[in-house]
Parts: structure tokens; C-alpha cells; sequence
């Protein structure tokens, strides 16, 4: 079985170096496009095996499993392009939470799914999400079902939760990322420590912090429930963060979903016109 992925940006890229280094997809099966080639060729650096395609035609002509890894009104583009030359019993697959599967079966007459992935799938853990629709077997959802096992714990999600579910699965680790950071510099500015050090101490708090929620020593709250100590300095400083953290979060999630239903009515928008 062949597998394609059109679109070697961030996640196209993320979803590669998951599927060969679980050993998912052997790299001769493999095939991938770019608009910019040159950036293709630039994976054949780490991934020599893999095929370089260039067209989208020539994907389809090559894959059983196609993955759209474009911004949406590409992906639109693309699948409009796909159409009329992949059978039913090809895949097509989009990693967008705005491109729902009803967008894509008004374009495409071969089976469809949805695969929102994560960074964290690039070390072989964290959640992919799958939604699924009708239109795909049950021996291709087996397959890709299968598959992404090898490299995350996969959830069906409904067309109802995708956005939040993506908000906590793949935009996740960028707002955690930049609430350390925040922590690191307000520890530069307010004590004696180099911002270096801080880094690593944040670093190896993370890694160790993650391992006791994996080998389920600990649960969010339990975890936080040890480590505050009643009186204790901990606790203080917890009372710090919930006068500030918690509205944060709901304007994150007002903000995303905003996005969220802007693109979901331009895709609405683009497909009216294809029809």
C-alpha cells in the first residue's frame, strides 16, 4: 500500500517523520509533493527513500492514501484536482479541523476521513484525532486506525469537538510551551538566576513531569495535590496564578473557535463555487 502526503510544511512534515520512524510505512511507500519542490527534496536528506512527485495528478495515479496537508483553501484546491481521477477505492484524508468531512464528500466521490495529528507524534506519542464519515470502509478505517497506533493513541472525535479537541491536542503544546517560557523569564526578572539555568531547570521539571503522569504515579490533580503542600509556598504561589490563568484560557478558546467559524464559512464559500 502506497501512502501520500501533499503539503511539507509543519504538520505534512510531522506526519512523515511519524509514520517512518514507528515503522508505520516504509519509506519506499512513500510519495510526497510539494508546491515548492525544493522543499520536498529537502526531506529525501533525512528520508532518501521516499518518492518526490510533481503533480498532484501523479499522486493520485501512486497512493492508496492520500493526506492533504495544506491551509484550507488549498486543500479545497487540491481535492478539487483529485477529483475524477482517484476510484472509491482510494483515500482521501485532510488534517484541518475547518475542512469537515461533509466539505470534502462534496467535492470527492472516493472514501474520506479526517486525521488532525500532533507535534508530540513526531516522538512517537500524544493523540492523533480521526473523525470518520459513510463514505469509508471498514476495512480502510481498520487500516488507518491500525497505523496511527503505531506512532499515538488515536481518538474518534465528532464534527462537533474537533475544534476544541484540536485546541487541546495540537495547538496544546504551543500554549504550554509559552506559559514556561513566561514562567522562565518571570523567574530571571524577580530572582537571581540566569535565564540558562532556569531553562533547564523548566526542561528537566517537564520531562520528569511527564513521566509521572505516563507511568500513572499521578493524575492532574493528584500531582498538583502533593506538591502543595497545606501552608506550604506552593500554595501561595498557586493563589498568584488563579488570580490571572483561568479568564486567559476561556479568551483562548473564544479566540481559536472565532477562527474556527470564520474559515468554516469561507470553505463553505469556496465549495459554492466549485459547485
Amino acid at each position: 500500500m502506497n501512502w501520500g502526503i501533499i503539503g511539507t510544511g509543519n504538520m505534512g512534515t510531522v506526519l512523515l517523520n511519524a509514520l517512518v520512524d514507528s515503522h508505520a510505512v516504509d519509506q519506499k511507500n512513500i510519495y510526497i509533493h510539494n508546491r515548492t519542490l525544493l522543499k520536498a527534496y529537502r526531506l529525501k536528506e533525512t528520508y532518501p527513500d521516499v518518492h518526490i512527485l510533481q503533480t498532484v495528478d501523479a499522486m493520485a495515479a501512486s497512493c492508496d492514501i492520500i493526506f492533504i496537508c495544506t491551509k484550507p483553501k488549498d486543500i479545497i484546491s487540491v481535492a478539487n484536482r483529485l477529483n475524477q481521477k482517484l476510484s472509491e477505492d482510494q483515500l482521501v484524508v485532510s488534517i484541518t479541523s475547518s475542512i469537515s468531512l461533509d466539505h470534502l464528500s462534496h467535492i470527492l466521490s472516493c472514501q474520506t476521513a479526517r486525521l488532525i495529528p500532533s507535534i508530540t507524534n513526531s516522538a512517537l506519542r500524544g493523540k492523533t484525532l480521526l473523525t470518520f464519515n459513510d463514505s469509508i470502509s471498514d476495512e480502510m478505517k481498520y487500516i488507518l486506525w491500525q497505523t496511527c497506533k503505531l506512532f499515538s493513541t488515536p481518538v474518534e472525535i465528532s464534527e462537533s469537538r474537533v475544534r476544541i479537541a484540536s485546541d487541546l491536542v495540537s495547538c496544546g503544546p504551543a500554549f504550554v510551551s509559552y506559559l514556561l517560557e513566561e514562567l522562565i523569564e518571570a523567574a530571571t526578572s524577580e530572582a537571581d538566576i540566569d535565564k540558562e539555568l532556569a531553562t533547564e531547570l523548566v526542561e528537566s521539571m517537564m520531562i520528569g513531569y511527564g513521566e509521572l503522569l505516563k507511568q500513572d504515579h499521578f493524575d492532574l490533580t493528584s500531582l498538583k495535590e502533593k506538591v502543595m503542600v497545606k501552608g506550604g509556598i506552593t500554595g501561595v504561589g498557586m493563589k498568584g496564578l488563579e488570580q490571572s490563568v483561568p479568564a486567559g484560557f476561556n479568551e483562548v478558546f473564544i479566540k481559536t473557535h472565532t477562527k474556527f467559524n470564520r474559515e468554516k464559512g469561507h470553505v463553505d464559500e469556496w465549495i459554492n463555487q466549485l459547485i
